[in-house]
């Protein structure tokens, strides 16, 4: 009889914990099924990111949804802290050579963004259902960069007939200005040939170049070196 009751009291504590766990199951599931089954709006097919200087470009291929709306671009601040803006899916946000919508954002140097940032897109649509998330990402030039960037070193050919740039990785020209034999300096012209001929140039009169940097190819913006490099036109 003993065993028999302690049986029964077994079977009784596992009910109630059976149904302490399908209590506490259910109130589990009604926190997600009370304002009714999650609804998603069509996701970004494709986020491309560009980089460039204090600023970057996304352009967005978002999935046909009759019922889209916009979407909203999400990183995070210096300070850790979320930032967004709104693009609207309208004519004017379209890029018909790419055939996407696009957006370009621009950061205040004050706001501390530089180098790697993290991009989300995710599209809402009419209704305000909200999509997964996509994520890209883009680098952001900014000071700390460029005064890494150095100015291509020169030389001159017989005669001072033509002034040689030395080649460099990202380079895509140079800047120039050089003192002329009748005085004065020539207009700043821009170089995008590893040599450029030189007229009227003055012996022992000063050169200024500055080289221009196009790091890569989608990037939207060039760089150019913070100070210019003085050399010397050599004496015949």
């Amino acid at each position: 009889m003993k065993k028999i009751k302690q049986y029964f009291l077994k079977v009784a504590v596992i009910s109630f914990l059976f149904l302490i766990s399908c209590d506490n199951a259910n109130d589990l599931l009604n926190q997600y099924i009370k304002d009714g089954p999650v609804i998603y709006a069509a996701k970004i097919n494709e986020l491309h990111t560009q980089s460039g200087y204090y600023r970057f470009r996304v352009n967005i291929y978002p999935a046909e949804d009759v019922n889209r709306s916009y979407c909203i671009l999400s990183w995070n601040n210096a300070e850790g802290l979320k930032d967004s803006v709104r693009i609207e899916y309208k004519e004017e946000n379209f890029d018909n050579d790419l055939n996407c919508y696009y957006a370009i954002i621009n950061i205040l140097p004050e706001e501390g963004i530089q180098g790697n940032l993290e991009i989300s897109g995710q599209n809402v649509d009419l209704f305000g259902n909200r999509s997964l998330i996509v994520n890209g990402s883009a680098y952001i030039y900014g000071l700390n960069y460029v005064s890494t960037l150095i100015n291509a070193q020169t030389s001159f050919s017989t005669g001072n007939n033509n002034i040689i740039f030395e080649p460099r990785v990202g380079a895509v020209g140079n800047l120039l200005s050089y003192e002329k034999k009748s005085g004065g300096f020539t207009e700043e012209v821009f170089v995008s040939d590893n040599s450029y001929p030189l007229t009227d140039a003055k012996p022992g009169g000063a050169v200024r170049t500055k080289t221009r940097y196009h790091i890569s190819d989608t990037d939207i913006d060039t760089l150019e070196v913070v100070e210019y490099l003085e050399s010397t036109i050599p004496l015949l």
